[in-house]
């Protein structure tokens, strides 16, 4: 690599780091200066001096190879076309991100992420998605992040039924009627309509008086009948024509604690 110093003085002398002698290979010629081996120890911040008289400064960094900053994933909790994705890289960098469109190639704004000890969290929009239409070209998710050391590069490729990640039911209620429970419940706020089209999956999850864990699923309906032996029930749900990630479980409901309040209610 070839740094070069912006001046007309034609007699340079070059710091790394404000060290008079680079850690890196260099060879200085004129007003360039040739780092060779371009590695970790290369990095940094490279000056050109006249005498005591700062003229330039260059930094330099590298191009990270490393696996694990080079991961990301999206999760999007409906097909409203906004989603949330996340990624690793170095403690001390910053990203931006963009969305681009693959089947004609319109690019987003950036958007820069600061991240937390090495994690890095955005969301998204894209106002051009339409939850009726099939998805026939993937979403692009560009990302560039810069450190004091690596530069990292990289983009990753999906369709938003593919990421799609209910949120929990909602409402669950349990009611006593003879000998049997009866179970309701309503799909996520923020699952979009109609229900006929957008159907939802439903795993709902009782647990005996032993502690024993048993698990009923039913498509499209909103309520369950079950035998009066539970203690307590939790609910989750998924696309079933999708991808089948299954949402977050509800918050357990006590079946003797909705007794109560049902009789305080009367």
């Amino acid at each position: 690599m070839v740094v070069k110093c912006n001046t007309s003085e034609q007699q340079v002398t070059w710091t790394q780091n404000g060290e008079p002698e680079p850690m890196a290979e260099v060879m200085a010629k004129g007003q360039t200066l040739t780092i060779l081996g371009l590695d970790l120890p290369a990095t940094g911040s490279y000056s050109c001096w006249a005498g005591t008289v700062l003229l330039d400064t260059t930094y330099v960094v590298v191009s990270s190879t490393r696996e694990e900053w080079r991961n990301a994933s999206c999760e999007a909790e409906s097909y409203h076309g906004s989603f949330r994705c996340s990624w690793t890289g170095p403690k001390s960098s910053i990203f931006r991100a963009r969305l681009t469109h693959s089947s004609d190639g319109s690019l987003g704004k950036w958007v820069l992420v600061d991240g937390h000890h090495g994690q890095f969290n955005a969301s998204f929009v894209d106002p051009s998605f339409c939850p009726f239409a099939e998805e026939l070209h993937p979403l692009q998710l560009q990302l560039e992040g810069l450190s004091d050391n690596y530069h990292l590069n990289f983009s990753i490729h999906f369709f938003v039924h593919d990421i799609v990640r209910p949120n929990p039911p909602q409402g669950l209620t349990v009611q006593r009627r003879g000998e049997q429970l009866h179970l309701a419940w309503a799909p996520p706020a923020s699952w979009p309509l109609p229900k006929s089209y957008f159907a939802l999956f439903y795993r709902l999850q009782y647990e005996l008086p032993n502690g024993t864990q048993v698990d009923k699923y039913t498509e499209g309906a909103e309520e369950m009948w079950l035998q009066d032996r539970a203690r307590r029930v939790r609910i989750s749900c998924q696309d079933p024509y999708a991808n089948p990630a299954w949402s977050p479980w509800s918050a357990w409901q006590d079946v003797d604690a909705a007794q109560q309040r049902q009789l305080r209610v009367r």
